[in-house]
């Protein structure tokens, strides 16, 4: 048998572009500016130092500090309850229920995977791949972007060459973009009243982040600078120009003025290291490598100088937290901690570790992981120690990422542990945000934590328990290598950096809760129904095919005493057989939002649901049927996904709700869907093998398709998916159609072909012809077939 080429094929729907913006900078410099070549070390570090290893340490942490929110207004807010919908409204502090979103959280809710809504790659950017602002990382080609919750600020650049990187801003709500005109070496570790400053051999730029106008613009103290930090008042540009063993630091106003200059003796003793940090806040500023510096923000004043490492962490009341060391030489060691006060003054703790939260409640600000136990910085006393503290703990990469009033969030190595905040016991533990690769702890969005995974893309976990919400592939974050995507919290949006992609997602929920608040639901009034918490339950009761797709017939009940409401604009409604996948699909009720009552007395409505071609996989036939009722081992999986509409008027018992069509595919995460493709061919030919002996054998057909996985025809590769599309999609149209594997039928002579017929018999070959000029069919897209079991392959195919 000579195969014909495939017919009826129905391509997969295109997914719309993701739009991307882009408006040219505005007051830029014109020309680009050049690394210095004499003078520095590699990549611009000072004379004798060695470039850093690739980071072991985690990414510099996105600080935000309550007078670097720009355009966020943090209000009190009381959440009360109104015919069964929460709403929020204006409270006065001292109100036992104010629940305010916290510095460096989403403010929007994501409880259910989120599409992209638009992205911003290297290339439209101006460049070849992103890069961290600051200059210790991005000289490994390392990404990093800084963000104050309002906007994103990263760095472009070459794959090849330091020199030409230039900074770029994203609108985090539409994915507009701006690209500085002139290279920089690097840029602060903060965005400040809604500006970021940065540096080159020559001059300190002040940008605005929101459209990358140049602000202010003051000259160099020092052609060998390296690193700049921000605050309120001034940048700060740290030089090792000096002479060997010294250090300087420059004040430069906000308005471009030079303010101060001055020198600071770096202590001796400490192991040698690349690893840097240079930071600021309202009263301080700190450097950490080989010693540990912290000086007055305001005259230079130095406050603190010995030896110490290179983390920094700091406190929303302006502290800063280093790890110091003692000792010289083959004796040196790590610890104590050092907290340094906005007012001066220094609290030490015993521990060779430190870090702070990045999204903490006000009662947990003041507290430092320090070796493994949550300590006061005031007071240097531990609330409790986890079971992972010793010392593999204390010089492990750990972060604290969200400390609420019923959890601590730690990364430890590889794995997320959840420490309940009184006690210390472990709750929960996840791999969230594991594998190789530089990468960042996430972000939260109240009720669950979100995180970029270097094997599997985008996940995000339930704060409560660990379990998983949802995930995204790397595929659809632009990731290219196995590295975790950067994740970062800009408002409500939630934005991923990739080597050579910025996406943005915008929330699939509605308002983003506190983390560790407390949920509560009040009683439905009477008379209406009010959205479960848990999914309903979904029985088949019929199958049926129209030219839609394929129809199934639910008795849905609620979970709840007080009935359900499904109002979400994805809510995704999978169907197995036997475990084997029917059909899944999107759903949107937002537009016409379902009630369903109580479940008390096994109240219940009937639903219709169509899953159109793409979304379903097997036909009624093949699925348990006895007298027109479904009698199949089948089971239904719900996931309502961000609701739209809380409450409704309760429905009569046995009423039937508005039948509703899919909107698309949703395949199930970890669903083989070459094996369930697979099952449902061999499903459907075995199901079709009765009816065609028993009606159709010895008799001449229609053959209207032959296709085996792995053809190349059409323009395409064939697989099981397409080739049981393309059969479905051909049922549609002509509502009786069959299967055959080639190998079970004498008139095929290769075996392994899926071939469809028209389920019509004709007397002979040319009526069978006919008809297929009749229904508009070219000679070699359907021609007459002998089907049968017993005649051989010659004589049994009649082209036209």
């Amino acid at each position: 048998m000579s195969p014909p080429p495939p017919v009826g094929n129905y391509e997969p729907t295109m997914a719309r572009p993701i739009p991307t913006g882009g408006f040219p900078a505005q007051d830029q410099y014109p020309q680009s500016g050049q690394y210095p070549q004499s003078g520095m070390g590699f990549y611009g570090y000072p004379p004798g130092s060695q470039p850093p290893q690739m980071p072991s340490q985690q990414p510099q942490r996105r600080r935000i500090w309550p007078w670097a929110i720009a355009g966020v207004a943090l209000l009190c807010v009381v959440g009360l309850v109104v015919g069964g919908v929460i709403r929020w409204v204006a409270g006065d502090d001292n109100d036992a229920e104010r629940q305010a979103l916290l510095p460096g959280q989403l403010t929007g809710a994501y409880p259910s995977a989120p599409s992209a809504a638009w992205t911003v790659t290297a290339s439209d950017a101006g460049g070849e791949q992103f890069l961290s602002v600051d200059p210790s990382r991005s000289a490994y080609g390392t990404v990093g972007a800084v963000t104050d919750g309002t906007h994103l600020v990263t760095m472009v650049g070459s794959r090849s060459s330091s020199e030409g990187r230039r900074v770029v801003g994203v609108n985090p709500a539409t994915g507009e973009h701006w690209t500085a005109a002139r290279a920089v070496k690097g840029c602060s570790d903060a965005i400040v009243d809604g500006q970021i400053a940065c540096y080159d051999e020559s001059t300190v730029t002040f940008f605005d982040a929101a459209t990358g106008r140049v602000t202010a613009t003051a000259a160099s103290p020092s052609s060998t600078a390296y690193e700049i930090a921000l605050n309120g008042d001034a940048a700060y540009l740290r030089d090792f120009g000096g002479g060997s063993g010294s250090m300087r630091i420059s004040k430069i106003s906000r308005q471009g003025q030079a303010e101060w200059t001055k020198a600071y003796t770096l202590m001796e003793g400490a192991p040698g290291g690349d690893s840097s940090s240079f930071t600021a806040t309202p009263a301080l500023v700190a450097s950490a490598q080989t010693s540990l510096v912290v000086v007055s923000a305001v005259d230079g004043r130095e406050i603190l100088n010995r030896p110490g490492f290179s983390t920094l962490e700091t406190l929303p009341d302006g502290s800063i937290a280093a790890v110091s060391g003692t000792g010289s030489g083959g004796t040196f060691q790590a610890g104590p901690v050092v907290v340094v006060r906005p007012d001066g003054t220094v609290v030490e703790i015993p521990g060779r570790a430190v870090a702070a939260a990045t999204v903490a409640t006000p009662e947990q600000r003041d507290h430092l992981l320090v070796a493994g136990k949550w300590t006061s910085a005031s007071t240097a006393q531990s609330s409790w120690a986890t079971s992972l503290s010793g010392e593999s703990y204390e010089l492990s990469a750990a972060e604290v990422i969200v400390a609420d009033n019923r959890e601590i969030l730690t990364r430890v190595g590889q794995q997320i542990v959840a420490s309940d905040t009184v006690s210390g016991r472990q709750i929960w533990t996840s791999d969230l945000g594991t594998g190789s690769g530089y990468q960042n702890t996430g972000v939260t969005d109240g009720a669950r934590l979100i995180a970029g995974d270097s094997v599997s893309g985008l996940q995000a976990v339930n704060l409560t328990d660990g379990s998983s919400a949802w995930n995204l592939p790397s595929s659809a974050l632009g990731a290219t290598s196995n590295t975790a995507p950067q994740v970062f919290a800009v408002g409500k949006n939630l934005v991923t950096l990739t080597g050579t992609t910025i996406t943005g997602f915008a929330p699939t929920g509605g308002d983003a809760t506190v983390p560790g608040a407390p949920t509560t639901q009040a009683p439905a009034p009477e008379g209406s129904v009010t959205h479960c918490s848990s999914a309903p339950t979904f029985t088949p009761e019929k199958f049926r095919t129209t030219s839609a797709g394929l129809v199934a017939t639910m008795k849905v009940v609620a979970t709840c005493p007080d009935g359900d409401v499904m109002s979400g604009a994805a809510t995704r409604i999978s169907i197995s057989d036997a475990g084997k996948l029917v059909a899944s699909g999107l759903f949107d009720f937002s537009r016409a939002p379902t009630a369903i009552p109580s479940s008390d007395d096994d109240a219940s409505i009937t639903l219709d649901l169509t899953y159109p071609p793409g979304s379903f996989y097997r036909t009624p036939d093949t699925l348990g049927q006895a007298n027109g009722t479904a009698s199949g081992q089948f089971t239904v999986d719900c996931d309502p996904g961000a609701q739209t509409t809380n409450q409704l008027p309760a429905p009569q018992s046995g009423s039937t709700a508005p039948p509703i069509t899919a909107t698309g595919p949703a395949v199930p995460a970890g669903t083989d869907i070459v094996a369930t493709t697979g099952d449902a061919l061999r499903a459907q030919a075995d199901s079709d093998r009765a009816f065609i002996l028993a009606n159709l054998n010895n008799r001449w057909v229609a053959q209207l398709s032959s296709k085996r996985p792995g053809l190349y025809a059409d323009g395409k590769t064939w697989d099981n998916q397409a080739i049981l599309d393309e059969f479905l999609g051909l049922r549609l149209r002509f509502n009786d159609v069959r299967l055959l594997y080639s190998t079970e039928w004498s008139v095929f002579s290769q075996p392994g072909w899926w071939v469809t017929v028209a389920a019509l018999t004709f007397p002979g070959p040319d009526q069978a012809n006919a008809w297929c000029s009749a229904q508009g069919f070219d000679g070699d897209h359907c021609f007459a077939k002998l089907v049968s079991t017993t005649a051989s392959a010659d004589g049994s195919t009649r082209y036209r």
